[in-house]
């Protein structure tokens, strides 16, 4: 695989999705997350999700990586169901890469080492050649420099940046993002979202929980809105911002437009009924 490229999913015919979701369910205890998914992403797709905090989003991309095990229904990768007993969970990461908010990587470890430490394990890809991709991937994310530094040394920009770099080591079919520039500064948001957008334009198959509304607009191909565990509303990500046609979802998009400019319009009683309706 050369400079600059990212593996995608070779696809014969185009016509088996990558990732399907049928009747999913998954409750923690008697609180109940997931309602019935179903969804269905293809090869190069990106698909974003959003929704207020417990909706199910995360817990969504979790089941999916197999962090969570489902209480019914199934979850495909490329048509094998991941939710039959025996299913090989090691290699099913190594075909989904996640990233989450917090960057998870080994602070005593140099970045080459944070990106090629999985691949030499897991999969015994020699030194030289992992060291080689791990430099590639690093060009890639504009991190070359930063190969022999400690993540203590970066931004946290820099340091998602290296977590994406290390989850695209494994050559995954498909990328899960959970809320990665949530916890950033604002500043830096913009140099991963392009990382992002960079995955996107090469072919690679997302999914994306994210409160970032323009990368949503600009990036997304289809558009989820969850609350409740329930989908709520989907389709192309400019119909359901500008035209949404739910009524929670035009309180959430609301609500996430005025913090997003402003506060002065935004009275307690509003933000009051705005948590109310978005408790999961």
């Amino acid at each position: 695989m050369g400079d600059g490229e990212v593996a995608t999913l070779p696809s014969s015919n185009g016509s088996t999705p990558v990732v399907q979701l049928e009747g999913v369910r998954k409750s923690f205890g008697d609180h109940l997350v997931l309602d019935g998914i179903d969804l269905s992403v293809t090869a190069g797709e990106v698909l974003v999700i959003i929704g207020a905090s417990g909706s199910g989003k995360s817990t969504l991309l979790r089941c999916v990586n197999l962090l969570e095990p489902v209480d019914s229904g199934r979850i495909l990768l490329e048509g094998e169901d991941l939710t039959q007993k025996g299913v090989d969970v090691s290699a099913v990461r190594q075909r989904i890469g996640i990233v989450f908010q917090q960057f998870n990587l080994f602070p005593h470890l140099k970045v080459i080492d944070n990106l090629t430490l999985a691949t030499r394990r897991i999969r015994r890809v020699p030194k030289a050649r992992a060291e080689e991709r791990a430099h590639e991937l690093l060009t890639r994310v504009g991190l070359e420099e930063k190969a022999e530094q400690h993540p203590h040394q970066l931004s946290g920009g820099q340091q998602q940046r290296v977590a994406i770099a290390r989850a695209l080591m494994m050559e995954p079919h498909v990328m899960l993002f959970d809320e990665v520039t949530s916890a950033l500064d604002p500043e830096l948001v913009g140099e991963v979202l392009l990382v992002m957008k960079d995955l996107a334009d090469s072919g690679m198959t997302m999914l994306v929980v994210t409160h970032e509304m323009q990368f949503a607009r600009e990036v997304g191909d289809q558009l989820i809105f969850i609350d409740e565990g329930r989908i709520v509303e989907q389709g192309q990500p400019a119909d359901v911002l500008d035209r949404p046609q739910e009524e929670r979802t035009r309180r959430f998009l609301r609500r996430s437009l005025q913090l997003a400019h402003s506060l002065d319009d935004l009275t307690m009683q509003e933000a009051a009924v705005e948590e109310e309706g978005g408790a999961a």
